[in-house]
């Protein structure tokens, strides 16, 4: 309206429907549904106003500082993305109104399978089980086994996979990677697996793949099992007992140098005197009342009976009809010769290092008249068996114990080598070894330990120890407690 000096007043009028404060719209937006290496954010932008400037897509919830410039007043959108996540797509009119919508992208797959496998084996075949391997996204296609570390691979889109026609004792490098249905590969991944076999072969072989098992580097280049609590377990007559490691060189008897399994019972049969003949007793092993007990007496024959506890003949009645040798056991001990050797000095480390006692047990060092040999199945572990069982620790370690008496392993400040040695009991235990300046004294090991006791006197454990057969095989078990070695024929 205007009005002039005289009041006049005249009055237009006029329409505006120009003005833009009505934002865009995405319509339809979504993803793809079917798994790739990328994604694609589909929808259609509109603006029916002043028409569609630009637009942009991001994983962030703020306003981007740049567009991707679009013109016209419907635009379909198909933009690329290479991660799964939450997508915020902002789209901008000409008038500057803005818009923003969001969608979660969970179908990318650009991450490879997760390997995870466990074998089983016999003495001729590998089982591999894959079925705990992973695959997050779009799923596993493929699985490749290789037996020789990748050299060559067999497919299958199986989880498990068998090698069969393998030799028996033998340690084979197997490997698993797995291919999802996008591509993606793994890497592979390695274990070496041992076949069941002959036992001395098959411990032999894992020596290659377990740091629980050591050469002891005597001249004898025996096998040992150390640590606190390795996987030693074995089922031998209906229980559990343990690997004390491979032996060489040990003659049968007759002349015949084998390599042999060298094993002893889990826990003691009882506590007995090592003999009690006269009134001192005698560290002669041949003819000590412990060893007929266990060779020719109620531990052998399964029975009950009599065993030594003291001077003077005196005995205890004892039952092992439960816990004796079985037939089957039997079959699988043969005769073996136990060096009897020993020594008198032993308490520093000029003369009492595990090395000096592996010398002296088989040496001929004994007490006037006893013998330096006996033929026989079933006598007591050594003391070099107890030292060279450590593996050490951290303040200790295993060299550090093994340039230590056992004499002074019970010294506080060398109770790592203890500490870290399965065959450490906190009870006295018998060994084979006798004292060679006294006639009644053997050596025993307790309270972390080496020293000697008289034969007649002391009652102390007594741990049943042999030699299997060279023809004996491990044929199941993973030598843990719960699942110990089987052992055949």
């Amino acid at each position: 309206s205007v009005k002039d000096a005289y009041e006049h007043i005249t009055t237009k009028s006029i329409v505006i429907n120009k003005i833009d404060d009505i934002n865009p719209t995405i319509e339809s937006i979504s993803s793809d549904t079917e798994w790739g290496i990328t994604n694609h954010i589909t929808g259609t932008l509109k603006d029916e106003e002043m028409g569609l400037s630009g637009y942009q897509v991001s994983k962030a919830n703020t306003e981007p500082e740049e567009y991707i410039e679009i013109n016209g007043t419907s635009y379909e959108l198909n933009y690329e993305v290479s991660e799964n996540g939450k997508y915020y797509i902002w789209v901008k009119d000409t008038a500057n109104n803005i818009y923003s919508s969001s969608i979660e992208v969970n179908r990318i797959d650009n991450t490879p399978p997760i390997v995870n496998f466990t074998t089983t084996t016999t003495d001729t075949s590998i089982t591999v089980d894959a079925s705990t391997s992973t695959d997050e996204g779009s799923g596993i296609k493929t699985y490749y086994y290789s037996r020789n570390n990748g050299s060559d691979w067999y497919s299958s889109s199986s989880s498990s996979y068998t090698f069969i026609g393998l030799t028996e004792g033998t340690t084979y490098p197997i490997s698993v990677k797995i291919e999802d249905n996008l591509g993606n590969e793994s890497e592979k991944v390695d274990r070496n697996t041992v076949t069941y076999g002959n036992a001395s072969q098959y411990v032999s072989s894992l020596a290659n793949i377990s740091d629980e098992i050591v050469n002891d580097n005597t001249t004898d280049n025996n096998l040992r099992y150390i640590g606190v609590n390795p996987n030693n377990y074995v089922s031998f007559n209906n229980e559990l007992w343990r690997i004390i490691g491979v032996f060489n060189n040990i003659d049968d008897g007759i002349g015949k140098k084998e390599t042999r399994l060298k094993i002893i019972r889990n826990k003691p049969i009882g506590k007995y005197s090592w003999d009690n003949k006269g009134d001192w007793g005698s560290n002669d092993w041949s003819d000590s009342a412990l060893q007929i007990v266990l060779n020719a007496g109620a531990y052998w024959n399964r029975t009950s009976g009599e065993c030594p506890i003291r001077i003077n003949g005196e005995t205890t009645s004892c039952d092992f009809t439960n816990n004796g040798l079985t037939e089957e056991a039997k079959t699988m001990i043969s005769n073996a010769k136990w060096s009897l050797g020993g020594t008198a000095s032993f308490e520093s480390s000029s003369n009492g290092l595990v090395s000096h006692w592996y010398t002296y047990e088989r040496s001929t060092t004994v007490y006037s008249g006893r013998p330096t040999e006996w033929i026989g199945k079933i006598g007591l572990m050594y003391p070099s068996d107890y030292g060279y069982a450590t593996s050490g620790g951290s303040t200790t370690n295993r060299e550090m114990c093994l340039n230590t008496a056992l004499y002074n392993w019970r010294n506080s400040d060398v109770s790592d080598c203890k500490n870290n040695d399965w065959l450490y009991t906190i009870s006295d235990q018998w060994t084979l070894t006798p004292h060679s300046s006294r006639s009644t004294d053997v050596f025993s090991v307790g309270f972390a330990s080496v020293y000697s006791n008289d034969v007649g006197l002391s009652r102390y454990s007594a741990v049943p120890t042999i030699y299997l057969s060279s023809n004996v095989k491990i044929s199941g078990g993973e030598g843990t407690e719960s699942s110990p070695f089987t052992l055949s024929l």
